[in-house]
């Protein structure tokens, strides 16, 4: 907003559009932008107008949605390591990237404090943090190329649960899993292990 909020006239919008199918490299900005006109038309509102109401000299850029499943890495004996984006890019159509860099940022505070306080030795420290980081990561970026996938296909989305329940509670969806009978990941096994035995820890102090 660079003129403030009481002139949306200056506000930059930056606005993206995706779909599945064999990238063209070679249409120009004008090409580009009368396709997503094109593909506007069918929208609901605001998002239709929005799109139709881009001017005539807008640029168009392609972007790419590009990803990396984690896996473990050279960390130089705990000198190095990877971070955010740097460790786990995916897809953004689960909106968990920022939560996972906050995640990492958070456990690698953690670490650090616990090497300056002499609890651990850097090689160590960087060995736990990585093995969390790396499932964590590969689980998440896994989920969100499948979840990319799925929203790109209108037949699924009309038998996803926001389409056939509405945004409610799932039925059983604050019970334990052993007692509705599904199965969890190891990594959501291993970190309710972790929530567990820090609620037991508390507890007792």
């Amino acid at each position: 907003m660079p003129d403030g909020p009481d002139h949306p006239e200056s506000w930059i919008f930056h606005m993206a559009m995706a779909w599945l199918g064999d990238a063209n490299n070679k249409m120009s900005y004008p090409e580009r932008l009368a396709l997503i006109k094109e593909r506007a038309v069918g929208m609901g509102e605001p998002a239709r107008s929005a799109f139709l109401w881009l001017p005539d000299d807008t640029e168009v850029h392609k972007a790419d949605i590009s990803f990396w499943i984690p896996k473990p890495w050279d960390n130089r004996n705990g000198r190095m390591s990877l971070i955010g984006d740097a460790a786990h890019p995916m897809p953004p159509y689960r909106g968990q990237g920022l939560n996972h860099c906050i995640c990492d940022a958070s456990y690698l505070l953690a670490g650090i404090s616990e090497v300056h306080g002499g609890v651990k030795d850097l090689a160590t420290m960087i060995k736990d943090y990585e093995a969390d980081i790396i499932p964590r990561g590969q689980e998440e970026v896994k989920c969100s190329v499948e979840n990319g996938y799925m929203l790109h296909d209108w037949k699924k989305v009309e038998t996803s649960p926001v389409f056939t329940r509405g945004f409610k509670p799932m039925e059983g969806h604050d019970a334990e899993p052993e007692k509705k009978g599904e199965d969890i990941s190891e990594h959501a096994r291993v970190h309710r292990e972790r929530d567990t035995e820090e609620n037991i820890t508390v507890a007792a102090a």
